[in-house]
């Protein structure tokens, strides 16, 4: 890995490969559609293009301000947008350290706990985190 993007859910910091993010945008001008349910928050123009966004914040509230990692979804034709509360920076794997953190009783999306300046940081796989997000709102 060559590079992280971390990010804020709630107070909980949280980091993915770079290489899974096609890009960050800000959160706004998120359109409702009848009858979403979450996670599904809305959809976002994306330079004329319908961005559906899931939103992984707790308590979140849709008219909130935020960030939006956009992934690819099964491909490069299909794209999706998670909201997020804030986009911290890009850093390298190496500016974090391990943390010793025994994993295995954690969410399956959770790959490392490894340790930033503001304490823990959940290194996660996004696309599984936002699959275990579509579950459990089933």
């Amino acid at each position: 890995m060559s590079g992280l993007v971390t990010f804020v859910l709630g107070e909980r910091d949280y980091a993915t490969p770079l290489a899974s993010i096609r890009e960050v945008v800000r959160l706004e001008g998120l359109a409702d559609l009848p009858g979403m349910r979450p996670p599904l928050a809305g959809v976002l123009d994306l330079r004329g293009t319908a961005l559906p966004v899931l939103d992984l914040r707790l308590g979140a509230n849709a008219d909130s301000r935020g960030d939006v990692l956009v992934l690819e979804s099964n491909g490069p034709d299909n794209l999706v947008g998670v909201a997020v509360d804030r986009v911290q920076a890009v850093v390298a794997e190496s500016d974090l350290t391990a943390s010793g953190t025994a994993t295995d009783e954690l969410p399956s999306y959770v790959v490392e706990v490894l340790r930033g300046a503001r304490g823990p940081v959940f290194l996660v796989d996004l696309p599984r985190m936002v699959e275990a997000a579509r579950k459990v709102a089933l």
